[in-house]
């Protein structure tokens, strides 16, 4: 009976050594403007490589033309926050429309395709079966290596750095990075 219970106790430490933390969560307040769900279905990531996932948000508005994108990105071991890479990819604060005029290959892939990757963003409910997240070569040279379990936040906000600053949406992921 001993045998058994080490031997089940082997296998759970063993398999939990290969579990992988992914989860997609809305983060805004109560009264948000814009909510979100979904999945990530790429476990763990190859970097570099692309995360598959299958986002849906609603926004009850147009988004505003002075909406920022601010996200933190940090690596869960050791708390470090990745620094901005190329101005939107890790931890950056970035005005919306000048994202999808400068990085349409990063921020397009995010859209569901009926929806025009422009700004204004039209309110509305928006599903995405099929986002991609792409994590180029940039990544492997973060301190630390880039293997292991990060965490984003990435808040919608208007009027970002004044007294009327309001985050009207928030979207968290947690997902595995490992080098390909």
């Amino acid at each position: 009976m001993k045998i058994f219970i080490v031997a089940v106790l082997l296998v759970a430490a063993v398999s939990a050594k290969n579990v992988r933390i992914t989860a997609v969560r809305d983060c805004g307040g109560a009264g948000s403007v814009v909510t979100f769900s979904g999945t990530i279905n790429t476990d763990p990531v190859p970097v570099p490589g692309a995360m598959l996932a299958s986002l849906s948000f609603t926004s009850s508005i147009d988004s505003p033309d002075d909406l920022n994108v601010r996200k933190v990105t940090t690596r869960t071991a050791d708390n470090f926050q990745v620094p901005c890479l190329d101005g939107i990819s890790g931890t950056c604060t970035i005005p919306l429309c000048f994202a999808i005029e400068n990085f349409p290959n990063l921020v397009c892939p995010l859209l569901p395709p009926e929806l025009p990757c422009e700004c204004p963003i039209k309110a509305g409910t928006y599903n995405s079966p099929n986002a991609i997240i792409n994590f180029d070569e940039q990544w492997l040279a973060i301190d630390g290596g880039i293997n292991g379990d990060y965490n984003t936040i990435t808040e919608f906000v208007t009027a970002i750095g004044t007294a009327d600053e309001a985050v009207i949406g928030c979207i968290e992921l947690d997902y595995t990075l490992v080098a390909a």
